[in-house]
C-alpha cells in the first residue's frame, strides 16, 4: 500500500501559507458523494484529520488510520502507514468501503465550494464530496 496522494486545496481565497492550510483542514469530513453518487444513508465515511498530523477515519465500514502532512498549499496522505481494522459489513457497505478506498488511492487534487471539500483525479474528475462534520 506505498506511494503518497497530494491533495492541492484551492478556493476563492488562496490559501496562503502552511499554517491556514492545517488550520482549515483540521477536523472531520464526512464523505457525501462517491463519483458523483450519493452515498448509503447512515454510512457515516468520514476523514478526520487532527494536529498530530494523523488522519483517521471510516471507509463505510472499517476505521482506518495513517498519517499525514502539509507542506505548502498541498497535504499528503502517506500510505505506507495507513492501516484498517478489516470487519465485515452487508454487501452493500463493503462495496462503498471498497470504492471509497479505491478512490482515495487517485485523488490529486481538492478544491473547497459552498463549504464542502471536492478531492478529484488528476484529469479532474470528482472522486469524493465531503462535508464538515
Amino acid at each position: 500500500m506505498g506511494g503518497v496522494i497530494a491533495l492541492l486545496l484551492t478556493s476563492c481565497q488562496a490559501v496562503s501559507d502552511h499554517q491556514r492550510l492545517q488550520t482549515f483542514i483540521l477536523g472531520t469530513w464526512e464523505v457525501k458523494y462517491i463519483m458523483g453518487l450519493p452515498v448509503i444513508d447512515s454510512s457515516h465515511a468520514t476523514l478526520n484529520f487532527s494536529e498530530d498530523n494523523k488522519v483517521t477515519g471510516n471507509n463505510s465500514c472499517n476505521n482506518f488510520f495513517g498519517k499525514y502532512s502539509v507542506e505548502g498549499n498541498k497535504v499528503k496522505l502517506i500510505h505506507a502507514s495507513v492501516g484498517s481494522t478489516k470487519m465485515m459489513c452487508i454487501e452493500a457497505l463493503m462495496r462503498q468501503a471498497n470504492l471509497v478506498e479505491n478512490v482515495i488511492l487517485l485523488v490529486t487534487t481538492a478544491e473547497i465550494k459552498a463549504g464542502r471539500l471536492n478531492l478529484f483525479d488528476y484529469e479532474g474528475k470528482s472522486l469524493l464530496i465531503l462535508s464538515r462534520v
